[in-house]
């Protein structure tokens, strides 16, 4: 993705420096929409670090985090009353690991939760989650430096896998899988406070992580931190 915005900003570049010469051609302005004005504005930013759980399994929220970058690029449009409406495309991981008394098993096609074998000495189990994202997202001035903000984000979640890993009769033991089946789309409920900068966000989805017929079905919350937004 780095290298794609990279290519992108020097044909940007190149063009306007050709078109420059050329008196034919119509200049075009690039700087007011890279800035913070009134109206549609290029935009970048909203870095996420997060502590995922799940309801319908039994997540330790202490380990399992979430990383994003909400908008990798994106529009913005400002008004003159503090209202800012964002759309962009961005990416987000997740990672799902449960407490040491049951671990995620795949048995065939279907991944479930079941106890460790006897004697096993566990170190952990989890599930993580890959997604390219499109949040819309309306923000609200309600201070000079303070802004709420609320709005969907549509997952589109490219890539799913488990691991479990523990210790039996001496050996270390380690199940994993690639293919466990994510729903392809979901849709998440976003929304929190930011104070100049940075900002403290909750996040829920009502939607399944996984397809019911592969998998136990779970649905996400995260709440952490987001900056740059």
């Amino acid at each position: 993705m780095k290298k794609i915005i990279i290519i992108l900003i020097c044909v940007v570049a190149a063009v306007n420096a050709w078109a420059g010469d050329k008196d034919e051609y119509i200049q075009v302005d690039w700087y007011p929409l890279c800035t913070d004005s009134v109206g549609w504005n290029i935009y970048t930013g909203g870095f996420v670090i997060g502590w995922d759980s799940a309801s319908g399994i039994d997540v330790n929220m202490g380990r399992s985090m979430e990383l994003g970058w909400l908008n990798v690029i994106g529009a913005k449009f400002k008004t003159r009353h503090g209202q800012r409406i964002t759309a962009g495309v961005g990416i987000d991981w997740r990672n799902f690991k449960l407490y040491n008394d049951v671990r995620f098993n795949q048995d065939g096609d279907y991944l479930s939760i079941a106890p460790y074998p006897d004697g096993a000495k566990p170190k952990s189990s989890r599930v993580k989650l890959f997604s390219l994202t499109v949040p819309v997202l309306v923000r609200q001035r309600l201070f000079s430096t303070v802004d709420i903000f609320a709005g969907p984000v549509v997952n589109f979640n490219l890539h799913a896998s488990f691991e479990t890993i523990y210790t039996l009769s001496g050996e270390r033991v380690k199940e994993s899988s690639n293919k466990i089946h994510p729903v392809p789309v979901t849709v998440d409920i976003m929304g929190g406070v930011k104070w100049k900068f940075i900002g403290a966000y909750v996040r829920y989805s009502p939607c399944h992580v996984l397809q019911e017929r592969y998998a136990v079905a779970f649905s996400p919350f995260s709440t952490g931190i987001i900056m740059g937004f």
